[in-house]
């Protein structure tokens, strides 16, 4: 039986085996004096080895103990070497990160100022879970405690990362082509799920009609009219900003009245058939006899790439406010519609939104006409019933 005298005196690059109740538990000596226990096995006909550890961190009685445990494990038919080589070349943080730039990330909004923020939150998913740790070791209770020390100054940034952290792991759920097995097995699931995200308070801002009014007499003052031009275009539509800028004239050939945008510029990855008011149409009458080319808005390289000046200017001009962006000219369309008694899904298919959820943020303004209609319901009904009472006639 192998022994601690015999484990200490022994050098050279040798083998020594023991020759007690496990079969195949040896010390295997290297060159340079370095000591490890292992356990040669028989597996379907192959044979394999697997290493338990050095001497003397692993003293002979607890190495052997362990080779008594993985012989069981053996006879079950399980390959402890096996195992450890997969887990050594298991998918890491990295790895996983990788995919998504590769397979996901090119599906989403190419807009430059999104990419490289993007790459930016990535980087500190990274730093957070650690590029080197195994997928598969990544639990409910890590994401959970990402997601809290980012909130902890960020609470919108951290629900952004969260979002991100779960459409990776959901990645890993499914197995590569030419792969036979996931990343991550369906049994350990996608571990940023049931974490709870972060209350975030709207930042929907609606222009009035004198704000509008004081925007559109700030475009004109602009000395970029190409810029102008993009930002009314916005006003009437209430497109995203980008959609706007890469607006190409063959969007509106296809169907005259109508805006076809692209799936490749809109945000949700589905083309957008938009109906065109005539206001619209008057601005982009004016803008052909204007220019040509490919681009509606035309800029140095090929469509304008920035309208943070037109905006800027827009702002003092119009008195608007640090706190305006350009997005709120999209809310606002949407407040116009519901405040005029248009339904939710009238108006989440002008603004292109593929979820309801998107649009029930403006189910308080569609309350409203549907308030007065009540009232004056009521009114007539309530005076219809009272002997004498005038009773007050529903007008549209």
């Amino acid at each position: 039986m192998l022994t601690t005298d015999e484990v200490k005196v022994a050098t050279g690059q040798c083998t020594l085996w023991d020759k007690g109740a496990v079969p195949g538990f040896g010390l295997r000596i290297n060159a340079g004096g370095a000591k490890s226990f292992f356990l040669n096995y028989w597996l379907n006909g192959r044979e394999r080895r697997h290493t338990i550890g050095g001497w003397p961190r692993w003293s002979v009685s607890a190495a052997r103990e362990e080779a008594k445990e993985l012989r069981k494990r053996i006879d079950r038919g399980e390959d402890p070497a096996g195992e450890k080589r997969e887990r050594r070349d298991a998918p890491t943080i990295q790895d996983l990160m990788d995919r998504y730039v590769r397979d996901h990330l090119p599906t989403k909004c190419q807009e430059p100022k999104r990419i490289k923020d993007e790459f930016t939150m990535l980087v500190e998913i990274k730093e957070k879970l650690g590029k080197h740790t195994k997928v598969a070791d990544v639990h409910h209770g890590d994401i959970a405690d990402m997601h809290r020390r980012i909130s902890e100054r960020a609470p919108g940034r951290a629900n952004r990362m969260l979002a991100i952290t779960s459409k990776m792991f959901s990645l890993s759920l499914v197995p590569l082509p030419g792969e036979n097995a996931p990343w991550r097995h369906a049994a350990q699931g996608n571990p940023c799920k049931g974490v709870t995200r972060n209350r975030e308070e709207g930042r929907e801002r609606f222009f009035s009609q004198a704000e509008l009014s004081a925007i559109g007499d700030a475009l004109d003052t602009y000395g970029g009219k190409t810029a102008a031009d993009c930002v009314r275009l916005i006003m009437l539509t209430g497109c995203r900003p980008n959609e706007a800028m890469k607006a190409e004239w063959s969007e509106f050939d296809s169907e005259p009245g109508f805006w076809i945008k692209p799936s490749a510029h809109v945000k949700q990855r589905k083309t957008h058939r938009l109906p065109l008011s005539p206001p619209a149409l008057e601005l982009l009458a004016r803008l052909r006899k204007d220019r040509e080319g490919q681009w509606v808005f035309p800029g140095s390289a090929d469509h304008v790439q920035r309208l943070q000046h037109v905006w800027a200017h827009v702002r003092r001009s119009a008195g608007l406010g640090d706190n305006a962006r350009l997005y709120d000219l999209r809310h606002t369309v949407a407040s116009i519609g519901a405040a005029g008694g248009l339904s939710l899904l009238v108006i989440g298919r002008l603004l292109g939104h593929v979820q309801a959820r998107t649009t029930q943020r403006y189910a308080h303004l569609a309350d409203d006409p549907v308030r007065e209609a009540a009232n004056k319901i009521g009114a007539t009904i309530a005076g219809a019933s009272k002997t004498g009472a005038e009773v007050v006639g529903i007008k549209r």
